[in-house]
C-alpha cells in the first residue's frame, strides 16, 4: 500500500533518467508524475471497460500549478463522476472541445463584424475616394457629391446589399427636389464608383448599370444678358448673411462655387498694397495654386464678413463648416429677382404677373465674368488666366514654359469687371423692358 503523499514529498521528489510516477496512498488513482527534465504534474488514473485510461489534472509545480489538495479533490470529483457512470476524460475532452468551439465562434463573429464594417458603404466609398478619387482632378467635387448625396442616404448599409432599384431610387429622389444636374452627376459617380468595386471583387455586378440619366442636359453656354445680371445685382441686396457675400464674391471673382464657399481667413491678405487671395494647390480642381487679385468691392465684402472667432472659414454660419445649401440659397436668389422685377414693372404701368425670369444656373456667374471681362477689352490669355484654366491659350508646351503669374493683367480684368457691373447696377430706372427678364 502506497503511503499518503505530502507537499513537501511532492516539492522535494527528484527526477531520475525515465519518468516515473508516485500513487498517492490517500487518493486512489492520484498520482504525481515526474519527468527527467524536473517537471511535474497530477494525474488520474481508472479503468473502464477494460482499459486503462489516463486523465491530466494539470502541473505540480510552476505557474498554475494545483496543490496537493486541489489535486486530492479533482481526483475525487473524477471518481465521482465514474460512479454515475460517465467518464472523466471524454468530459474534460467534451469541455474543451466546447471552449474551442467557443472560441472559434467570437473569432468568426469578430472576423465576420470586422468584415461587414469594411464593407459598408461609407466604409468603400472612403477607400475608392483615398485610392482612386484622390488622383483626379476634380477630385473636391467628387468627394463632396459621394459625401452628401451616397454615404449620407445609405449610411449603415452594406454596399453588397445595393441592388438598381435602390440606386434609381437614390438619383430620381435627387431630381425631384430640383436639382436635376446633381442627379445625373451623382449617377454618373456610382457608375465608376461600383465599376470600381466590381474590378476589385467587392461586387460581381454594377447596381447602377443600365440606369438611365433622369434629366436631360442642355449645353452649358448661359450667359446672362445685361438686364438679367443687373437683376442679379439688385436682388443680391435683399439676400442676408451669408448669400449676399457668397453670391457677390462669386459674380466679381468668377472662382468655382466650392473654391468660393470654402475661402478660408489665411488665403486673403486684404492689407497689402494689392489685396489678393491665394487659393492653395489642396483646393483648386487644376491642382494649381492660383491667385486671385481682390478688387476693392471685393475687399470691402471680405471686411464686412461677420467673422466667427476661432472659425478659419470666411463664409460660415456655424464656424465648423463652410456655407452649403447652394440650391436653396440660389432659388432664394431667384424670388428676389423676380420680386424686383415685377415690382420695376408695376411702377412702369406693365402687368408684373407676366413678367418671368428665364432659367438659369450659378455655374452661368462664372461664364458671365469672363464673357465681362471680354467685353471690357480682356484678351482670352488673360480671362483663362482669371479663371484658372490650363486649356486653351496655356494648354500643352506652351503652359509648360509660360511661367509670367499675369497679376496685373489679371487685376486689371477684375477691375474693368466689377466696373461693368456696377454701372449695371447703377441703371435704376429699369434697364430692360419687363414680360421675360431674358
Amino acid at each position: 500500500m502506497p503511503r499518503a503523499l505530502t507537499a513537501v514529498a511532492v516539492a522535494n521528489a527528484k527526477p531520475s533518467t525515465a519518468r516515473r510516477e508516485i500513487a498517492d496512498g490517500a487518493t486512489p488513482g492520484l498520482r504525481v508524475v515526474i519527468q527527467p527534465s524536473g517537471s511535474k504534474s497530477w494525474i488520474f488514473r481508472y479503468e473502464l471497460g477494460g482499459r486503462g485510461v489516463k486523465l491530466t489534472l494539470g502541473p505540480a509545480v510552476g505557474p498554475g500549478s494545483l496543490t496537493l489538495a486541489e489535486a486530492r479533490q479533482k481526483a475525487g470529483d473524477a471518481r465521482k463522476s465514474l460512479t454515475t457512470g460517465n467518464d472523466p476524460s471524454a468530459e474534460r475532452k467534451a469541455v474543451r472541445a466546447a471552449a474551442m468551439a467557443q472560441r472559434e465562434a467570437e473569432r468568426s463573429e469578430a472576423v465576420t463584424a470586422e468584415r461587414r464594417q469594411d464593407d459598408l458603404i461609407e466604409s468603400v466609398v472612403d477607400r475608392y475616394v483615398a485610392r482612386q478619387v484622390s488622383r483626379m482632378k476634380s477630385a473636391q467635387e467628387v468627394k463632396r457629391l459621394l459625401e452628401k448625396e451616397v454615404k449620407g442616404p445609405w449610411r449603415g448599409r452594406l454596399v453588397t446589399e445595393i441592388d438598381r432599384a435602390d440606386v434609381l431610387k437614390l438619383v430620381e429622389g435627387i431630381a425631384d427636389r430640383g436639382a436635376g444636374t446633381t442627379a445625373n452627376r451623382t449617377l454618373a459617380n456610382l457608375k465608376a464608383f461600383f465599376n470600381w468595386c466590381v474590378d476589385r471583387g467587392i461586387l460581381e455586378v454594377s447596381p447602377a448599370e443600365r440606369v438611365k440619366r433622369p434629366k436631360d442636359e442642355v449645353s452649358r453656354d448661359r450667359v446672362l444678358s445685361d438686364p438679367e445680371l443687373r437683376l442679379v445685382v439688385l436682388a443680391l441686396r435683399q439676400l442676408d448673411w451669408p448669400w449676399r457675400e457668397f453670391f457677390s464674391l462669386t459674380l466679381l471673382t468668377g472662382q468655382r462655387r466650392e473654391e468660393i464657399a470654402g475661402m478660408r481667413w489665411s488665403e486673403v491678405d486684404l492689407d497689402a498694397s494689392d489685396p489678393v487671395w491665394v487659393l492653395p494647390a489642396a483646393r483648386v480642381k487644376n491642382g494649381k495654386i492660383h491667385a486671385v487679385p481682390l478688387v476693392p468691392a471685393v475687399v470691402a465684402l471680405i471686411r464686412d464678413a461677420r467673422r466667427i472667432e476661432g472659425s478659419e472659414f470666411v463664409l460660415t454660419t456655424t464656424g465648423d463648416t463652410s456655407v452649403s445649401g447652394f440650391s436653396r440659397a440660389k432659388a432664394a436668389l431667384d424670388a428676389r429677382m423676380l420680386k424686383v422685377a415685377r415690382d420695376e414693372a408695376e411702377k412702369q404701368g406693365a402687368d408684373p404677373e407676366r413678367v418671368t425670369i428665364a432659367p438659369w444656373r450659378l455655374h452661368d456667374l462664372r461664364r458671365t465674368a469672363a464673357s465681362g471681362m471680354a467685353r471690357a477689352g480682356i484678351s482670352v490669355a488673360v480671362v483663362e488666366k482669371v479663371l484658372n484654366h490650363v486649356s486653351g491659350t496655356f494648354g500643352g508646351i506652351v503652359g509648360v514654359y509660360q511661367r509670367h503669374d499675369f497679376a496685373a493683367e489679371k487685376r486689371h480684368a477684375l477691375e474693368a469687371w466689377a466696373a461693368l457691373v456696377d454701372r449695371l447696377s447703377a441703371d435704376t430706372d429699369g434697364g430692360s423692358s419687363h414680360g421675360e427678364a431674358a
